[in-house]
């Protein structure tokens, strides 16, 4: 793939990209019971085999990255539902993974990296009516590290795994008659080693764990039973995210709001489903603004986006058509890499999808 980075008509400074993806993963599950708690128990393992060129024309030069990328990751993980009393539950888990990463640039020695990360989770639960709950948990997530891969004038520098730890309570469950579930969570998430882009000169762009964040946010989402095959489901997200702290260089983007996310978002779906098996349903997405720097001086405005789709599934085989984007509606990204840089917005996009499930 080829694209210009300065957007004019003349072939000045393109960058070009031929990747070559190879990925082979496996997950095992056992479950069981043991009294009245639930138990699972899993392995999971992958491995990654990708070939990458990046070329890039510049106005000191050009430049030709060619690198090999190979991974390995391998987990095993728990999860036990425990009931405590009649109405309260506990849940425990937790997984153990370890990433692996050799990292071979054409004409330079191999490097290597790697982590391994315990990620627990623990919640309570309390039933306080048929088949409607509130709960509590805490649990803790990270984002494997890596290699800045097209960044030699950075010595294709590693950067490490960025750790999150999430604390949320909610109510969730059906009403009295079975037509109508809720759903309402809020939570604070804080985010330590984030992995951030850092751009020092222009063209020069690579990922550091220069910063740390704050989340804060409430999630809501109602499906209603209308009856006779039809349904409406509803969701609205909040949410406030801003760095705790971030320096790049002499600039501090601490308090700022950070990229790609927005405080607002939300859906709205109508769905028909019909006894012989097909099935219509209309959805309106919509989002808020977001900034694209860490400085929020550029920002893409919010949108909405009407998808429709129908079909129908015989056994194991769906057959469904869909629009994506039916108004063909433009929501451009313009001010990626501190303003050089623009993204297109997906346009209306017609399709068949063929799905068979074993």
């Amino acid at each position: 793939v080829q694209q210009a980075t300065d957007f004019q008509p003349a072939d000045l400074l393109p960058i070009a990209r031929d990747h070559h993806f190879r990925n082979l993963s496996q997950e095992l599950r056992l479950e069981g019971a043991l009294g009245r708690a639930h138990w699972l128990v899993g392995l999971y393992a992958d491995g990654d085999d990708h070939d990458l060129r990046n070329t890039q024309k510049m106005p000191r030069g050009q430049t030709d990255s060619v690198v090999r990328l190979r991974g390995q990751s391998g987990a095993a993980f728990t999860h036990w539902t425990v009931p405590l009393a009649e109405r309260w539950t506990l849940e425990a888990g937790a997984r153990v993974e370890r990433d692996a990463v050799r990292f071979t640039p054409q004409g330079d020695s191999a490097r290597r990296a790697d982590w391994t990360r315990v990620t627990p989770k623990l919640a309570l639960q309390y039933a306080f009516a048929p088949r409607q709950q509130v709960y509590a948990s805490v649990a803790d997530g990270f984002r494997a590290g890596g290699y800045n891969v097209f960044s030699p004038a950075a010595d294709y520098a590693a950067y490490q795994p960025e750790t999150l730890r999430a604390y949320e309570i909610g109510a969730k469950g059906w009403l009295p008659g079975n037509r109508l579930r809720y759903g309402a969570a809020f939570y604070v998430m804080t985010v330590d080693n984030m992995q951030v882009q850092q751009m020092p000169l222009p063209g020069l762009v690579y990922v550091t764990n220069a910063a740390s964040a704050r989340s804060i946010g409430a999630e809501f989402e109602l499906e209603y039973l209308l009856g006779q095959g039809w349904s409406l489901q509803t969701g609205l997200g909040l949410n406030r995210t801003r760095f705790s702290h971030f320096r790049d260089g002499a600039n501090d983007y601490s308090g700022n709001q950070n990229p790609f996310a927005p405080r607002l978002n939300g859906h709205l779906t109508a769905r028909y489903d019909a006894p012989a098996g097909w099935y219509a349903q209309a959805s309106l997405s919509g989002t808020g603004p977001v900034y694209l720097d860490a400085a929020n001086r550029y920002r893409r405005n919010g949108y909405a986006l009407v998808n429709l789709a129908a079909g129908v599934t015989v056994r194991q085989v769906e057959i469904a058509a869909y629009v994506n984007n039916l108004a063909n509606r433009r929501y451009d990204a313009e001010g990626y890499q501190n303003g050089i840089v623009t993204v297109y917005s997906p346009p209306r996009e017609v399709g068949l999808r063929l799905t068979w499930r074993l």
